[in-house]
């Protein structure tokens, strides 16, 4: 399996938002990959890098309250399970496939994790209310973090680990307790500070709106307002909503 760039960041994708299930006489798998409202046209660029890779682009289809895009095709299901990925449920033991992983590759490695963190990473901002901070940094959210999260431990504490080690991202793993009983401990990949978030951005990158657009409104504002939609986000680059609104009651 020759590794290039566009598969390494399509394992990174399907690693975490696709998935593979078995048809009715248990002969057929079906491989999908969903992504959330806001998410079509990095779904459009996702069909786009299989027809790169496999001379086939799956339709972008809304389906569930997700867009999703399918395909059925036995060479390209067989293609997945020979990487290492089952049919059925992954989420406990999903990794990084070896191909990847054994490169040493820092190209490979960086393909890889952006297709992960477009998929199922977090890009947020945080105020700092502790201690003698100036008025601006108790007021907006200035902060970064990326946060990389999965109840996958070998993904996490093993694969992604090594591989931001070895691009020379600083960051913290640990533990974290489900709130719920139903719930799984999940693992935590965290790179916080604008130095690391501009090195992320320089070195691994988004093809996401969702990340790219809470990193451009930071990059223009010096912060970006939390719980805010893509669609507010694009008017704040736009000029059409003053991010300040956010925060007027804090601020008078």
């Amino acid at each position: 399996m020759k590794v290039t760039p566009d598969l390494a960041e399509l394992f990174g994708i399907y690693v975490g938002d696709g998935t593979m299930s078995a048809n009715k006489s248990g002969k057929r798998a079906l491989l999908s990959i969903a992504a959330g409202k806001d998410e079509k046209e990095w779904l459009d660029y996702v069909a786009n890098l299989f027809k790169k890779i496999f001379c086939y682009k799956p339709k972008v289809r809304w389906n569930l309250n997700v867009y999703k895009i399918q395909t059925g095709i036995s060479k390209i299901c067989e293609f997945f399970k020979e990487a290492g990925f089952p049919v059925g449920k992954k989420a406990l033991t999903v990794r990084a496939p070896k191909a990847i992983v054994e490169t040493n590759d820092d190209v490979a490695y960086k393909a890889f994790l952006k297709g992960y963190f477009d998929a199922d990473g977090c890009l947020c901002f945080e105020r700092n209310l502790h201690g003698r901070y100036v008025k601006f940094k108790k007021t907006y959210h200035y902060y970064p973090r990326i946060l990389l999260t999965s109840i996958s431990k070998d993904l996490i504490i093993t694969d992604v680990k090594q591989m931001l080690e070895a691009i020379g991202l600083h960051h913290n793993t640990r533990e974290r307790m489900p709130s719920k009983k139903e719930e799984h401990k999940s693992y935590v990949a965290t790179i916080t500070g604008a130095t690391q978030l501009e090195l992320w951005m320089k070195e691994v990158g988004s093809s996401n709106l969702v990340h790219t657009s809470k990193y451009n409104v930071w990059k223009k504002f010096g912060f970006c307002p939390t719980k805010t939609t893509l669609d507010q986000r694009l008017a704040m680059l736009a000029g059409e909503l003053d991010p300040e609104i956010f925060y007027k009651a804090a601020v008078c």
